[in-house]
């Protein structure tokens, strides 16, 4: 893949919006160009299988548009996995380093508190398929009843800015997915996701619709699916929820 010098990119910036990822389905719709959108805040903000991300002002919400002839519906695992990485190295360039664990498949987090949830969602309009990827990071606090539930940038950093993470974001993120090659350097991001897990070979539970698999997180593989060890059996799971 080919960077987009800074210059070049197209970057639309709301107010509000339900979601950032629903906005830039939208736009696409509407056949307009777009690579970047980022909201003050989400007003119907959701994560996987549909649940509820908070998304008030003082967090940063953007969505990135991923349309390349050559990204297939079969990349979507590990495309899961290097934006985790991207946002990773974003968080670690302003809180620094050994502060910060991921789970799988994508959310990271601070002292045992949600920072990051990531939603990837794909989309053919007009034919053409869309991989869209929205990012939620809590930067600055809001109220006190998030402060329970989730970690915040500000924590750490209380110079830390929305523009400052969003610009750290973008670069990562172009530079990432250029090194990542269509899957031919996946290996190396894989194993840096793997040093942030704390989940590694741990039993954990793992929730597929209504269903809760319990076993030992023994891998993940090289396409970013879940290598759970249940019994003296492999279950390889590319999508549900951990619960350690």
């Amino acid at each position: 893949m080919n960077p987009l010098p800074a210059n070049k990119i197209l970057i639309k910036r709301l107010r509000s919006a339900n979601s950032t990822n629903d906005a830039a389905i939208n736009i696409l719709k509407n056949q307009e160009n777009i690579d970047w959108i980022i909201a003050d805040e989400q007003l119907n903000g959701r994560g996987r299988r549909g649940n509820v991300w908070t998304s008030p002002l003082g967090g940063l919400y953007a969505s990135v548009v991923i349309s390349d002839d050559k990204i297939e519906y079969s990349h979507l695992s590990q495309l899961s996995i290097l934006s985790s990485v991207v946002a990773a190295k974003t968080i670690e360039e302003i809180i620094g380093k050994n502060l910060i664990r991921s789970k799988w498949p994508n959310d990271i987090f601070l002292a045992e508190k949600k920072l990051c949830g990531i939603l990837i969602e794909s989309v053919f309009i007009e034919n053409k398929f869309y991989v869209i990827v929205g990012f939620g990071i809590n930067v600055k606090f809001t109220n006190e009843q998030n402060q329970a539930k989730f970690s915040y940038l500000q924590e750490i950093s209380d110079k830390v800015s929305v523009e400052k993470c969003f610009n750290k974001l973008i670069l990562n993120f172009n530079k990432i997915i250029n090194i990542w090659d269509y899957g031919k350097s996946f290996t190396r991001f894989k194993n840096y996701w793997l040093m942030l897990t704390q989940d590694y070979g741990r039993i954990i539970k793992v929730r597929i619709k209504n269903i809760l698999i319990e076993g030992v997180f023994e891998n993940i593989d090289d396409h970013g699916n879940l290598i759970l060890r249940v019994g003296g059996k492999k279950e390889i799971i590319n999508t549900g929820e951990i619960f350690s």
